[in-house]
């Protein structure tokens, strides 16, 4: 075979791909860090979330658990 060249590359240029690592498993925040997110939700998304737990207590209310033997 010819002789290999080694690998080289310009550092004075970013890279193109940087992909932020992926966050797995659970990702615990402290009580002011998840006040801070909700506090700068838009207000459209505020009512979203506010609608939809209206919703779940509502559905958890009326849910009947019966044990199966």
């Amino acid at each position: 075979m010819g002789t290999d060249k080694p690998y080289s590359s310009n550092t004075s240029e970013p890279s193109i791909v940087q992909e932020q690592t992926a966050l797995y498993g659970f990702v615990s925040k402290s009580e002011e860090e998840k006040l801070k997110e909700d506090i700068f939700r838009p207000d459209i998304e505020k009512l979203q979330l506010f609608t939809r737990m209206l919703r779940r207590n509502a559905t958890l209310a009326k849910a009947a658990v019966t044990h199966i033997k």
